[in-house]
């Protein structure tokens, strides 16, 4: 239904926003010369166009990449808001202007050069932004002007039909009703209430009279009202029926050739995000409670099979002197290394490597230690726990100790940023609220290490490794590699 007018109005709207960044250069230029010649003669020195024309070809590329980047294409943004798109469009825009000037010490002064000038003027670039944002401002709001105009007069409508009943039907003619800009006008409703079926339909006694649309028949006469009207789509969002119901009448919608569309909003979820996918020939639609794969996740996936072999590399001296160090201190035959079995995404065991930092066949005495837990919930520690050695103490202070599950990162198995993974014991005590932390690949450090560690309680934990998992983004992770360089340093929060 609204494919064809997004897929157009898309490529209008790139097309008119390629035409009018390439007249900012000519605004911007005039303006430029403008002020050298009236405003600041004696700051602004004149120049000639030939010291710009590089911008002409680049600033609507980058431009328009940065009006994308910011989602000013996408379906819902298309014909939205105006005050919401504006401020997108003016951070495109200075966006844009960065990396023109970026470009600039690239380009911009063998043009200069060329052109007999001494450099380009970064007061152009800087002109650039404002005016640019300013014609695409306009251009939007005369769309929208001219559409809005278009749907009053009735101009190029789609006349759609909704079969179903109850809220999701409300709330889905009142979400046409609230976007006139689509172009979609209700005919009707076509009712799968069980109570308004066969000799007991009356239009009248209908709940959905109430909304304003004629009710035109119940499931068995659907196709007469299909067939006695010019109708170009048919909505279904059965909520008292169930799909067999209606697949009679979408049917006779595949003969007649009218367009049907089926609602998949069966499961409002607060956290989940839904995503249409594929099985083969097969459309599903899926919740994802975690950020779906995409730019940004993958660069994370790269980034941290990259960084924890430079990172091994990098470290092995430190690795090398600690394991010496626990060479030494340790009687014959005890391990460097501790290896436990941890649960890493959705719950997938996997071995996790640590320098050994307590006595060997401290595990053993834990039970015996139990009532010393200083912290709530399933998991143990203990500030002064007397299994660490005191090389293990020193190690811990710096999180040296941590330092062998770069591998563990390295093999896929953990990431450098996320939840610490638990032990399986624990997590047969978790709530099921508490489960979640485990759908995203386990890290090296997380949110909550770099907010106190062990210091916090338990359920704080939890909460702020739920925030990381729903807030996720690059930023957040480069943030958080950054204050664990400090709590590495300081020591602090460790036990």
């Amino acid at each position: 239904m609204l494919r064809e007018k997004q897929y157009i109005l898309r490529q209008v709207n790139v097309g008119l926003d390629l035409v009018l960044t390439a007249a900012a250069f000519f605004v911007a230029h005039g303006l430029r010369t403008a002020i050298s010649l009236y405003v600041a003669p004696g700051l602004v020195p004149p120049s000639r166009l030939l010291n710009y024309v590089w911008l002409l070809p680049v600033a609507p590329v980058v431009t328009l990449i940065a009006l994308a980047y910011n989602g000013l294409y996408r379906p819902q943004r298309l014909g939205g808001r105006l005050g919401t798109a504006a401020r997108s469009m003016a951070v495109a825009c200075v966006e844009a202007a960065v990396l023109l000037m970026a470009v600039d010490f690239v380009i911009g002064r063998s043009f200069a050069v060329a052109a007999g000038a001494l450099s380009t003027s970064r007061v152009m670039i800087l002109i650039l932004p404002p005016v640019t944002w300013g014609l695409l401002v306009t251009k939007a709001w005369l769309v929208l002007v001219i559409l809005r105009d278009r749907r009053r007069r009735g101009l190029n409508l789609r006349r759609v039909i909704l079969v179903g009943s109850g809220e999701p039907l409300a709330e889905f003619a009142a979400s046409i009703g609230g976007h006139p800009i689509w172009g979609v006008a209700i005919e009707g409703i076509v009712t799968d209430r069980p109570e308004c079926q066969g000799a007991r339909f009356n239009p009248v006694t209908v709940p959905e009279f109430s909304l304003g649309y004629p009710i035109l028949s119940d499931l068995a006469r659907a196709p007469e009202a299909l067939w006695e009207r010019a109708i170009d789509e048919v909505i279904f969002i059965p909520d008292s029926a169930p799909i067999s119901a209606v697949r009679p009448i979408m049917e006779v919608c595949e003969e007649m050739g009218v367009r049907t569309h089926l609602p998949l909003n069966f499961f409002h979820g607060h956290i989940a995000r839904p995503l249409v996918d594929w099985f083969e020939d097969v459309p599903v639609l899926s919740y994802w409670p975690t950020q779906p794969m995409g730019p940004a996740l993958l660069f994370k996936h790269t980034f941290d099979r990259v960084a924890s072999a430079g990172l091994l590399i990098l470290l092995s001296p430190f690795m090398l002197m600690a394991a010496l160090a626990i060479r030494m201190s340790s009687p014959a035959g005890a391990p460097i290394l501790f290896k436990q079995k941890r649960c890493g995404l959705n719950g997938r065991l996997f071995t996790l490597y640590k320098f050994r930092t307590m006595r060997p066949g401290a595990e053993s005495e834990r039970e015996a230690l139990a009532a010393q837990n200083e912290q709530e919930g399933p998991v143990f520690k203990m500030r002064h726990d007397p299994r660490v050695t005191p090389i293990g103490r020193l190690l811990r202070k710096f999180s040296i100790d941590e330092l062998p599950q770069l591998w563990n990162v390295l093999r896929g198995e953990m990431s450098l940023v996320g939840p610490r993974p638990p032990l399986p014991e624990e997590v047969v005590q978790y709530d099921r609220w508490q489960r979640r932390r485990l759908s995203m690949k386990p890290g090296i450090t997380c949110l909550w290490q770099v907010s106190g560690r062990n210091m916090l309680p338990f359920e704080t934990w939890m909460k702020m490794d739920l925030e990381y998992i729903d807030n996720w983004s690059l930023r957040l992770d480069f943030k958080i590699l950054a204050k664990t360089i400090y709590v590495v340093i300081t020591g602090y929060g460790a036990m």
